[in-house]
């Protein structure tokens, strides 16, 4: 599953996109469906993997079916760790 914030309230015009399931091939699939550069996809941090979207790709992905909308990335990583069961800092 797909979850986004709105925006990254540190940079302006960003959104983090993250798997629910750490699933890097769902992250892959995703960037190429809303048309964003190899860069968006974020591997240094294999704990969170994620897309950093900003442009077009930004405003297809907010728009797309299925995908899940947090305002803020607080709330992203909230919404993740509860869908993990996590509740502690992981």
């Amino acid at each position: 599953m797909i979850v986004m914030d709105r925006e990254n309230l540190f940079a302006r015009g960003w959104s983090h996109v993250v798997s629910t399931g750490n699933d890097i091939d769902e992250l892959e699939a995703f960037r190429v469906l809303v048309g964003a550069p190899p860069q968006a996809l974020q591997l240094g941090n294999v704990k969170w993997p994620h897309l950093d979207l900003r442009g077009e790709p930004r405003l297809v992905a907010l728009r797309m079916p299925g995908v899940i909308v947090v305002e803020r990335t607080p709330d992203l990583i909230r919404y993740v760790r509860a869908h993990r069961g996590l509740t502690s800092r992981a």
